[in-house]
């Protein structure tokens, strides 16, 4: 269902979705039909790097022969109780052409921010790594190369690719909005 409306290789949306199987985010949601166990909507939550109380929500999608039912403000309500059930108070997210959509869920306009679906608890380290220079294992030429550039002698940069001209190409303008919406206790 995802790759018929992001269509991506099969091995990377089978590496995404494995890593989603999860009950902490980066998780997916599913929403399942009842008679059939058929997969209808998904949605997937993961956290934010920089925001400890605050999740970023994406890959929303109901199956085509669902949609118009109510099934999309169905799966943003139960993230967003599952999100409340774990004390976030924010919830981010991004779209090119569902902003009214999402504004009906009560999202509004914001600025974009960071995100990411990698496995957030490698940012607070990333900065500290440092890749040491192996001497042993580099050659004379190697080593040569580095003196010559940190004297200043840098070799020219190589040409530029050829002038092609482009007979008609498709340039997306769809609006991209990041939208965020402050998740308030609800009393159930």
């Amino acid at each position: 269902m995802l790759n018929e409306e992001w269509p991506r290789s099969v091995g990377a949306r089978f590496h995404s979705q494995k890593r989603s199987c999860r009950e902490a985010p980066p998780m997916s949601f599913l929403l399942l039909d009842d008679e059939t166990g058929r997969l209808i909507g998904h949605a997937r939550l993961c956290l934010l790097p920089n925001r400890s109380k605050a999740c970023w929500i994406e890959s929303v999608l109901i199956r085509k022969s669902f949609r118009g039912r109510g099934l999309g403000k169905l799966v943003m309500r139960r993230l967003e109780d599952w999100m409340r059930d774990k004390n976030f108070d924010e919830a981010f997210l991004s779209t090119d052409d569902q902003i009214v959509f999402y504004r009906s869920c009560g999202y509004e306009d914001c600025q974009p921010i960071v995100h990411s679906t990698a496995a957030t608890s490698v940012f607070p380290i990333m900065s500290k790594i440092e890749i040491p220079l192996q001497a042993e294992h580099a050659d004379s030429r190697t080593l040569e190369k580095s003196k010559v550039c940190k004297n200043g002698n840098v070799p020219p940069p190589p040409p530029p690719p050829p002038n092609t001209a482009i007979k008609s190409a498709v340039v997306a303008t769809v609006h991209h909005q990041y939208m965020r919406k402050k998740l308030e206790n609800v009393l159930k």
